[in-house]
């Protein structure tokens, strides 16, 4: 009888610590992209649509659209004979449990002439997970003149000492909440 009971008490303690682990899988368990998000950046403030490339979530296509943006974007824009950025696109995957591999791009626009592509922004870098609805971008911008069919010249990258290529950018973002 107290084997029974020590078996039972073992096979209880057992149970307590997979639930326990189970709990805290949120915390430690392999996070998943998609999704509405915003985020904020130095002087800017942005919202992205992630849909999701395949059913475990570890890739993405990526649509973003900068809603606000400062003199330093506005000054950029300028140089390039623009005054709006685009909405860019782009895709994604996860290269660990927590943190993401992104680029994407976006065309530098005159609103007065809307067919004429003045640079095409590149932003690339990661996308780091600090909860299920939060995240830490790290990334940089290169910026490419447009070539005859529209795409960058990958090859070349517009240089200016000094301003261009931009690295060291950090973003926050937050997932769009279902709200109750």
């Amino acid at each position: 009888m107290k084997s029974t009971k020590y078996i039972l008490l073992a096979a209880g303690a057992a149970l307590l610590v997979l639930l326990g682990t189970a709990g805290s899988d949120g915390c430690k368990g392999q996070h998943k992209l998609g999704g509405a998000w915003i985020g904020v950046g130095v002087g800017e403030t942005w919202d992205s649509l992630q849909c999701p490339l395949d059913a475990e979530g570890q890739t993405f296509a990526i649509r973003v659209a900068m809603t606000s943006w400062g003199p330093e974007i506005a000054g950029l824009l300028k140089s390039f004979g623009a005054d709006t950025p685009s909405e860019g696109v782009g895709q994604s995957r996860m290269i660990s449990r927590d943190t993401a591999k992104w680029t994407f791009m976006g065309y530098a626009q005159n609103t007065e002439s809307p067919g004429v592509i003045g640079a095409i922004f590149v932003y690339s870098g990661t996308w780091k997970f600090t909860s299920q609805d939060t995240a830490v971008l790290n990334y940089s911008l290169n910026v490419y003149l447009p070539t005859a069919d529209g795409y960058p010249d990958l090859n070349n990258p517009v240089i200016i000492p000094g301003v261009l290529p931009v690295t060291g950018l950090t973003d926050t973002a937050k997932r769009v909440p279902i709200l109750e």
